[in-house]
């Protein structure tokens, strides 16, 4: 960790890169009301490379497109260069009508998608929505919010209505409600 120090017979003072902080919050604000705001109860941040960590009880509201969204971490990482935030630990991700759990994740922002959610290892659970999904699970999750649409990969499991979908990839339009694509699927009816 980079550092300058000064001292004298009477004194010593440390210049650090590092800014160490307690019961913090960090708020970001973005074009078209696009907001974030992430909150802990500790954290630091390295001013040479623009990282923030954040530790112990992390909670990040994000708003796009005014949705909101909520992302629970037990820590989060944000490159304020990169523009993205993960988390190498359990993460809940709350959103009106579902909510992901997952073992790791990354928020980034891509040029032509916009703001992107990548989780590991994650269940998706329906939670308060009159939405034909149930729940699902994959070894992958994006959920892309400025196209309402979610993509499922690796060993994807998907529940709708009263069938069971697993396929090696699934694509699925929140706005319509529907299924839109499925790789190598095998499809089980009447559960």
């Amino acid at each position: 960790m980079p550092s300058s120090s000064f001292s004298d017979t009477n004194t010593s003072i440390i210049f650090s890169s590092n800014i160490e902080f307690k019961n913090s919050s960090y708020e970001n604000f973005g074009q078209d009301n696009e907001r974030q705001v992430l909150t802990s109860k500790e954290g630091r941040i390295n001013l040479d490379n623009q990282n923030i960590y954040l530790n112990g009880d992390v909670e990040g509201k994000f708003i796009l497109d005014g949705k909101d969204y909520i992302l629970k971490a037990e820590s989060l990482s944000s490159d304020l260069l990169n523009k993205s935030i993960s988390s190498k630990e359990k993460s809940v991700f709350l959103v009106e009508d579902f909510e992901i759990l997952s073992s790791s994740m990354l928020i980034a922002q891509k040029q032509n998608e916009g703001t992107i959610f990548v989780f590991m290892n994650a269940n998706l659970d329906k939670i308060n929505s009159k939405s034909r999904i149930n729940k699902g699970k994959a070894n992958k999750i994006e959920f892309f919010p400025a196209r309402d649409l979610i993509l499922m990969e690796g060993n994807a499991e998907f529940f709708e209505d009263n069938m069971k979908i697993l396929s090696d990839e699934i694509h699925y339009d929140l706005k319509e409600d529907r299924l839109l694509k499925s790789v190598n699927a095998k499809i089980i009816n009447n559960l």
